[in-house]
């Protein structure tokens, strides 16, 4: 599929019914919080690029109602498989079963990077773990969505990335 620059793929609510691959573009996930005044705001949650699979993890696998939102950053070619596909697979060709594991366990590392860098690094450090580990995404990514994932402020992350 190609999918233009700010396509939302699933909104809160819905199923998620699909495991996507990435085979060109930019893609977040995020959901919404609660700001305190009343109002709302958009938190990234992950990042995929080139190569990655996504989904919203706790719709697709609980088949829940999602409580993110996944949209294209930019324009971008996708592959899909249905869960109910995907599941097919796996009962007919258990080998494939390793392929699912291999995903999982990638999407779980680096969930498990992020909450570690969340609890113990400062808002320099984070940002120049971000900057180490996703060198591409730091220069792709717009700095809204990259303070967001981190949890700092816009103009914090402006700083950061100014200095020499």
């Amino acid at each position: 599929m190609k999918i233009p620059k700010g396509k939302i793929l699933l909104s809160e609510g819905e199923l998620c019914d699909k495991l996507w691959y990435l085979q060109s573009g930019l893609v977040r996930g995020y959901h919404f919080a609660a700001d305190g005044q009343g109002n709302f705001r958009d938190v990234t949650d992950w990042f995929a690029n080139e190569a990655d699979f996504f989904h919203a993890a706790d719709s697709f696998v609980k088949q829940v109602p999602s409580r993110e939102c996944i949209e294209t950053l930019e324009a971008s070619i996708l592959i899909y498989i249905t869960r109910t596909d995907l599941y097919q697979l796996y009962a007919n060709h258990p080998e494939a079963c390793c392929i699912g594991r291999i995903i999982a366990e990638r999407l779980l590392l680096t969930h498990h990077d992020l909450l570690r860098d969340m609890r113990t690094l400062s808002a320099p450090e984070k940002l120049e773990s971000f900057r180490k580990r996703s060198r591409e995404l730091f220069n792709r990514v717009p700095q809204k969505y990259i303070a967001s994932y981190l949890g700092i402020s816009e103009n914090y992350v402006s700083k950061l990335k100014a200095r020499p």
